[in-house]
C-alpha cells in the first residue's frame, strides 16, 4: 500500500524504520518479560550493571566503527549526564515494579509517559497543552482509573513505580529535546548504559554496606548466586539492549519522527502478549478497556511529541 503512493525508494525507506521500531518494541517487551520471569534468580543491581556493562561494550565497539572524531564517545555535557540520570530512575522503577503486577498492568502506567511529556513540555518549555493534549490527558488517566480500580483497601503502593517510570521517561524526553538535541545518538546510548552501571554497582554496594541478606528478593538481595543460566540471560539482555538503541536509532533515520513514535506504542500490545504467554495473566474487559484508553491517548499525543523523542529510544533514550 506504501509503494502505491510514495516513490519506491522512500516508500523502502519508511517500511524499512517501521519494521526496525517495532522490532525494537518486540524485543524490549521481550527483555522486560523476561526479567520478571527470572526475577527470582537474579538481583536488581546486578541486572544494572552486568547488563549495561554489556551493551556499553557493544556500543563502544559500534562507535569504533562508525564514530567521528567531532562526536567523541565521551563527550557529554551536564545535560546529557541530568537526561541519562533520568532514564536510570526510570528503569530502576519499573524493574523494582515488574515482580509485584502483571506486565501490562506495568507496561499501561508507564505509558502514561506521552501525558507527562505534554503536562511537562508546556510547564518547562512553555508549548501549550491544546486541546488535544487535554483530550489525551483525560483519556490516559480514565485509561489508568479502569485498570486500577482503585479501592481504599485493595490500592497497591506498587502502582506508583511504573507511574513514576513513566515520568522519569517524560522528564528525559523533555531535556533530551531541550539540551541535547545535537548529541549523537550512540554517544547518548552509552552514557546511559555508563550512568545505569554506575547506579548498578552502587546499589549493590549500598546493600553490602548495609549487610542486606542475599535471599532478600529482586529488589534488595545485593548479590546472590548466579547460575550459568543467570548469567547468560544477563549477557543476553545486555545484547538485547546494544540491538535495541541501533535499531531504534536507525528507525528515526529512516521514517520520519511521528510515524515512528506511532509504532514506538506497540510495546503496549506487546507486553499483553507476553503477559498471557509467560504468567497466563489474560486481562479481563475492563483491562483491555483501560490498555485501550491509556494507548489511544498515547497515540493521540505522538504526533506533536514525536519530535521531542526523535533521539530516545523506548525506555532507552
Amino acid at each position: 500500500m506504501i509503494s502505491l503512493i510514495l516513490p519506491k525508494q522512500q516508500a523502502g525507506s519508511l517500511l524499512a524504520g517501521i519494521i526496525s521500531i517495532t522490532g525494537a518494541v518486540l524485543l524490549l517487551s521481550l527483555s522486560d518479560a523476561l526479567v520478571k520471569l527470572n526475577s527470582g534468580g537474579i538481583a536488581l543491581g546486578q541486572l544494572l550493571l552486568v547488563r549495561s556493562l554489556v551493551a556499553a561494550i557493544l556500543l563502544g565497539l559500534a562507535f569504533a566503527y562508525t564514530g567521528r572524531p567531532s562526536q567523541p564517545l565521551l563527550a557529554a555535557n551536564a545535560w546529557v549526564w541530568t537526561r541519562s540520570l533520568c532514564l536510570a530512575l526510570m528503569w530502576g522503577c519499573y524493574y523494582a515494579a515488574l515482580p509485584l503486577m502483571p506486565l501490562s498492568l506495568a507496561a499501561a502506567c508507564y505509558y502514561t509517559a506521552p501525558l507527562w511529556m505534554a503536562i511537562l513540555t508546556s510547564v518547562f518549555l512553555g508549548r501549550p497543552v491544546g486541546a488535544k493534549g487535554t483530550v489525551s490527558i483525560v483519556l490516559g488517566m480514565a485509561g489508568v482509573v479502569m485498570l486500577l480500580r482503585p479501592g481504599i483497601d485493595d490500592m497497591s503502593p506498587a502502582v506508583v513505580l511504573p507511574l513514576l517510570a513513566g515520568f522519569f521517561y517524560a522528564l528525559a524526553a523533555v531535556v533530551t529535546s531541550a539540551r541535547c538535541r545535537k548529541k549523537g545518538p550512540l554517544a547518548m546510548a552509552f552514557n546511559l548504559n555508563l550512568v545505569l552501571a554506575l547506579a548498578g554497582g552502587a546499589y549493590v554496594l549500598w546493600l553490602h554496606l548495609f549487610s542486606v541478606p542475599a535471599g532478600a528478593g529482586f529488589l534488595l538481595s545485593a548479590w546472590p548466586a548466579l547460575s550459568a543460566a543467570a548469567w547468560g540471560l544477563l549477557i543476553l539482555l545486555g545484547l538485547l539492549l546494544a540491538f535495541i538503541t541501533v535499531a531504534v536509532a536507525f528507525a528515526y533515520q529512516l521514517a520520519p519522527a511521528p510515524l515512528i513514535g506511532l509504532f514506538d506504542n506497540g510495546y503496549l500490545g506487546f507486553a499483553v502478549v507476553w503477559g498471557v504467554v509467560f504468567f497466563a495473566d489474560m486481562p479481563d474487559r475492563a483491562d483491555l478497556a483501560g490498555i485501550l484508553l491509556i494507548g489511544c491517548a498515547a497515540l493521540l499525543t505522538s504526533l506533536p511529541l514525536a519530535a521531542t523523542r526523535r533521539c530516545l529510544t523506548p525506555r532507552e533514550s
